[in-house]
């Protein structure tokens, strides 16, 4: 496996991922990255920006395995919301989101983002768990200037501690 940053044909992979993800976790509804504009063409979020990154896993065929990345949350450039994490199905259980986030936190912590912040889905009760395994510390509600109104689960984790 490959862990690389995202390129321009990723998007398709990506985009059929995560909408494949969220459908089977019952979130292709309103107030999810389920309909974001955005996931169409990610590289385009994350690429046109310097303050943004997102990592995928690939195969030996260069095929999307999974991806994460982080941005600034609210035009903050203390804080980093980590998005869009996703593995495919098949390749679950192997510790790969593991791989993803540790990425993303040594890369926001370099881009100088003091803590990242993440919303998740009671839904999604084994992401709930590996964050707070990685010692990201529930808040009892969304920071202000959250977009995903379905989400219910909000976390934070200081990047320098």
């Amino acid at each position: 496996m490959l862990l690389r940053k995202i390129k321009p044909q990723d998007d398709a992979e990506l985009f059929l991922l995560i909408r494949h993800c969220l459908k089977d976790a019952n979130l292709d509804i309103p107030g999810t990255a389920y309909f974001d504009e955005s996931i169409k063409k990610m590289s385009e979020f994350y690429l046109n920006n310097n303050s943004r990154e997102y990592f995928v896993l690939t195969d030996e065929k260069d095929n999307v395995i999974g991806g994460a990345g982080f941005a600034e949350f609210n035009n903050s450039n203390q804080i980093a919301e980590l998005q869009k994490l996703y593995i495919n199905p098949k390749f679950r259980g192997k510790k790969l989101s593991y791989i993803l986030i540790q990425k993303v936190e040594e890369e926001a912590k370099k881009y100088g983002y003091k803590s990242l912040y993440l919303e998740t889905h009671h839904n999604l009760q084994i992401a709930i768990q590996l964050y707070k395994k990685l010692g990201y510390t529930q808040l009892n509600q969304a920071l202000p200037g959250s977009e995903h109104s379905t989400m219910d689960y909000f976390f934070e984790k200081n990047l320098f501690f």
